[in-house]
């Protein structure tokens, strides 16, 4: 079997993050916590990109009657 060193690397981080999170189960929560996290953050960014600047929030004001005069 060949040695892969890039498999290699990505096999020692992973072995570093699970000791760091305290098994594989600390790991995946930390994933999830961050994954939340970000798509609060999307959902946010989302809504701000989709509501009408502050200006534009305004009450229309009600339109009357257009009365045209003619001057002859």
């Amino acid at each position: 079997m060949s040695v892969d060193p890039i498999v290699d690397e990505v096999r020692r981080v992973r072995d570093e993050l699970v000791k760091k999170y305290g098994g594989l189960d600390g790991w995946i929560d930390h994933l999830q916590t961050m994954d939340q996290a970000r798509a609060s953050k999307a959902a946010k960014r989302a809504a701000k990109i989709t509501s009408p600047p502050k200006s534009d929030r305004r009450k229309p004001k009600p339109r009357g009657r257009v009365v045209v005069v003619s001057r002859r």
